[in-house]
């Protein structure tokens, strides 16, 4: 009877080895250098990138299976996209053979333009009017020359640089905005889908994609990398972040994203809370702590001088510190998280409360952090 039972154990442990007549193949490491053995057959590779972006971008591929393409051609693939897009969306430099945003703004005449970067222009175009605040578009591709401005004064050579404290002092442009007009309506960009062309309707003007840029090129990203058979998490620089698939680290195949604490303080955590990504779910977050300076002019002024430029008023907007964007397509989920930031709390308060699958969260301060309704659903633990 013994030896039965023995026997029937075997033939069961054996059919679980088999499949379709052969020995299953264990997964083996596909680059040592990359990619981490988790145990139970599943593997993390990750790369990080410097260059592009003005950010640090990282891929990072969980995998438990063959993929349909070796996991090093999947992430040559992915900085090849990563420096077509980062130069399309360049509005500082000029590339060979590229036209760009540089070649658009510093054009006279119309300028021919690629396919990729043409539809991007439209996307914008077609998404910009997601909030209005009466005529005025608190998303606007056609900003640049505004934001030429604060550029300058972000770099300019009477900025002082306090190490000890990590603050920037710049001039505040006052003399360049006060009672100046700026050509930024978005009407007056010209697009020749016959010929893919753009050009403007009149002078002084420019486009920064800043607004969207790294929210479109996630989704670019994310329609390339899914024809393969990976799980996957796309980070680019913690502000815009896209999950795939399952995570096959955690029992619950969810991504946890944390969030860093701003302006954080002797004493306070690293991160005020934790997010849950499942399949399908963009992170993008926008704020006032990681790129501003205060007035060299005047050191009791307290104002942060960011880079989140409201229309309406030409200087830095917003009345929180940071902003949290869930949804489901990362390239509308930027263009929100731009709008939201630039809305009162109230106001994006109702307005995501009263939009279909999307979610907020608003950092005031430690001791004030505002959520949508559903928001909370997405956290490890709650917030204390």
């Amino acid at each position: 009877m013994k030896k039965a039972l023995l026997l029937i154990i075997l033939t069961i442990f054996t059919v679980t080895l088999t499949a379709c007549g052969g020995e299953t193949t264990v997964l083996t490491n596909p680059n040592p250098d990359i990619c981490i053995d988790n145990g139970n057959g599943v593997f993390t590779c990750e790369k990080r990138y410097t260059s592009y972006f003005d950010t640090v971008l990282s891929l990072k591929i969980y995998i438990s299976s063959e993929t349909t393409k070796p996991v090093n051609e999947i992430f040559q693939e992915f900085e090849e996209l990563t420096i077509k897009y980062h130069q399309y969306f360049d509005k500082y430099h000029a590339y060979s053979g590229v036209n760009n945003l540089y070649s658009i703004n510093n054009s006279t005449a119309p300028v021919k333009i690629d396919r990729e970067l043409f539809d991007a222009i439209v996307f914008a175009r077609d998404n910009e009017d997601i909030y209005k605040d009466g005529e005025t578009l608190l998303f606007n591709i056609a900003l640049h020359p505004l934001l030429e401005v604060w550029h300058n004064a972000r770099n300019s050579g009477e900025c002082d640089s306090f190490i000890e404290i990590g603050v920037d002092y710049c001039p505040v442009p006052t003399a360049e905005l006060d009672g100046v007009t700026f050509n930024i309506d978005p009407q007056d960009i010209i697009l020749d889908e016959e010929n893919l062309t753009i050009d403007f309707a009149k002078d002084d003007m420019g486009l920064d994609l800043g607004g969207f840029a790294k929210g479109y090129f996630s989704e670019i990203m994310a329609e390339h990398l899914n024809q393969y058979n990976i799980n996957y998490i796309l980070n680019l620089g913690q502000s815009n972040v896209y999950a795939h698939g399952q995570n096959l680290t955690k029992q619950d195949g969810l991504f946890y994203i944390a969030l860093t604490t701003p302006f954080r303080g002797e004493g306070d955590p690293a991160y005020y809370a934790v997010v849950k990504l499942s399949d399908g779910l963009n992170l993008v977050s926008s704020g006032n702590y990681q790129r501003y300076f205060k007035n060299v002019d005047n050191f009791s002024d307290e104002t942060l001088y960011h880079h989140i430029i409201d229309p309406r008023t030409y200087y830095p907007g917003g009345e929180v510190t940071s902003l949290t964007v869930l949804y489901d397509d990362a390239a509308i989920g930027d263009i929100l998280s731009t709008t939201l930031y630039l809305m009162t709390l109230e106001e994006g308060l109702e307005f995501v409360n009263n939009t279909e699958g999307l979610e907020a969260l608003w950092y005031v301060d430690k001791d004030n952090i505002v959520m949508s309704d559903n928001f909370a659903d997405y956290l490890m633990e709650p917030i204390n």
